[in-house]
């Protein structure tokens, strides 16, 4: 069974390697069928280049990237074949790594230190399992679930052996294609016939597919009372959280699960995503910064994530009251956007992670008031989005135009945003898209209504000659809507008469150049109105001067 097989040993010790290629030698597999390195990143250049049919992989790599992310980089790229071999060896037996490999689904791990029989055995255990129903395996790497389906049926009576991990798969494959009531009959005999904890899970899926949601529910915590440390009733049951839009229940889960098991970097952006759903964006960002750490140099890295940790600091200023604390968010996501962009004049790198970079910049610009430039990065955005395919990217996006007060390009790039959230494989992390989008659709609309009411307000203020009320209000509905020229306008007129109280002659001064630069580039007042704010310009300024 091994022979006339590639293998690849990854590993971050010479002796581990060493023992392993002597063992497989022992075993007839000659050193021309045998690569090897210590290195995570080679690993997957490797694995990218080259067909392997078994994987050796150590889990605890010195390298950020470890076992567990490069089994991810492998299912993620397809970069072995449905039917060959991926087993994980490690000497760290921690609930935390059998969680991981639960999680993962591997074929296989082994403990460190092992036999030479041991060793081979496994090894040829999962090669005779695989090889047996490989038609099977390739037909669930093409999607193809009703072929899958149609082959567990016919793989039953000649592999007996294999009949439970047949099973899962069509359970699993009922499930992919919807079939939510037939998986609950298939899930239901399941159960009869073995104790195993999967069918149940499985059910419960199901029924939550079913819309059955507290049914659901009552199974995974059942499972869970037993097995409190089992990672796909946890997760299921957060799924059925997030489902119901119980957010904050739907965290408590996935942190439980997290403390298990914080190896998981996909579970990090679910978290911080529903963080951000639910306006805690300094978590948020602390999520989106522990994502990008692990998985930066894999296919999962993203430059909208990695932009999302200063726009969520940013945002997190926003619900700030002190002065300091305000000021020192401000400054570490500004820190971030400047790392990022000098990434970009590092290399060539691609037009996504320029547009993120430029979106952070236009967010930044916008929340201190220099509203020139963020109408200049806006107007840079909308002429070379069209083509962008990162979801984080558009969401920032639809925030700079949302915070802009730009409702129809808002909209539009929400509209794109919701597109490119239906495209990931993972229905947990597509769910948590959505969440995240629905919390800032509504932080921006309670902005734009915000803005709006402050406007209308200002204005009765003035006309009722409420002038410091006026003012208050007008320079409130500038932060919150700057490219609205009523508030804009007002501004200028006010300030003409009378300094603002509460902030520095700097900080009004800057505001008042941008009132006058939002107030004669918008097409609605007249030449005549124009002409008028130029002069309320010219006496505000020399009021403050």
């Amino acid at each position: 069974m091994l022979k006339n097989k590639k293998y690849l040993i990854i590993d971050d010790s010479h002796m581990a390697i060493s023992l392993m290629r002597s063992m497989l030698n022992n075993a007839h597999i000659t050193n021309d069928y045998i690569d090897s390195t210590m290195d995570s990143l080679k690993a997957i250049r490797l694995l990218a280049n080259h067909k392997y049919d078994v994987v050796l992989c150590d889990y605890n790599m010195r390298h950020h990237i470890d076992g567990g992310l490069i089994f991810d980089e492998v299912k993620q790229r397809k970069l072995i074949r449905g039917d060959a071999v991926f087993l994980c060896v490690t000497g760290d037996n921690t609930q935390q790594v059998v969680t991981h490999f639960i999680e993962l689904e591997l074929d296989d791990f082994l403990l460190k230190p092992f036999r030479f029989y041991e060793f081979i055995e496994r090894i040829e255990k999962v090669i005779m399992r695989k090889t047996a129903i490989s038609e099977l395996l390739l037909a669930i790497d093409k999607k193809d679930y009703q072929s899958a389906l149609d082959l567990c049926d016919s793989y039953r009576e000649p592999y007996p052996q294999y009949l439970g991990y047949i099973n899962r798969i069509y359970g699993d494959c009922l499930l992919r294609l919807k079939r939510h009531n037939d998986a609950r009959l298939f899930y239901e005999q399941a159960c009869k016939n073995t104790d195993h904890v999967w069918p149940q899970i499985g059910l419960g899926q199901a029924l939550q597919g079913l819309g059955e949601l507290r049914k659901a529910e009552n199974i995974f915590q059942k499972i869970l009372a037993k097995h409190p440390k089992q990672p796909i009733a946890r997760r299921s049951l957060a799924h059925c959280k997030m489902v119901s839009d119980e957010i904050p229940q739907a965290l408590e889960q996935f942190n439980l699960l997290h403390k298990v098991n914080p190896a998981n970097p996909l579970r990090e952006l679910i978290i911080a995503n529903l963080y951000a759903a639910t306006q805690d964006h300094e978590k948020a960002a602390l999520g989106y910064q522990r994502f990008i750490t692990k998985v930066t140099g894999t296919s999962r890295y993203s430059s909208g994530v990695s932009v999302n940790i200063p726009v969520s600091l940013l945002l997190s200023s926003l619900y700030t009251d002190g002065n300091k604390d305000r000021a020192d968010l401000v400054n570490e996501a500004r820190h971030h956007i400047y790392e990022l962009t000098a990434e970009v004049e590092k290399a060539a790198i691609e037009p996504d992670v320029e547009l993120s970079s430029l979106t952070g910049f236009g967010i930044l610009a916008c929340l201190e008031g220099d509203i020139q430039n963020c109408f200049i990065i806006a107007s840079k955005i909308e002429t070379d989005s069209s083509e962008v395919m990162d979801f984080y990217t558009v969401l920032n996006m639809a925030r700079l135009y949302g915070f802009c007060g730009m409702p129809e390009l808002y909209e539009k790039a929400m509209l794109q945003a919701r597109k490119l959230c239906g495209q990931t494989d993972d229905d947990v992390l597509m769910l948590s898209q959505v969440k995240l989008l629905d919390g800032c659709q509504e932080e921006i609309h309670q902005r734009l209504r915000r803005g709006k009411q402050l406007t209308e307000t200002a204005l009765e203020h003035r006309l009722n000659n409420r002038a410091n009320q006026a003012m208050e209000d007008a320079y409130k509905a500038f932060t919150m809507v700057p490219f609205h020229f009523q508030p804009c306008q007002l501004i200028l007129e006010l300030t003409a008469l009378a300094t603002p109280s509460k902030l520095s002659l700097t900080e009004v001064r800057d505001i008042l150049e941008s009132c006058y630069w939002v107030y004669c580039n918008d097409n609605r007042p007249s030449y005549d109105e124009k002409k008028r704010a130029n002069e309320l310009f010219n006496l505000a300024m020399a009021r403050v001067a």
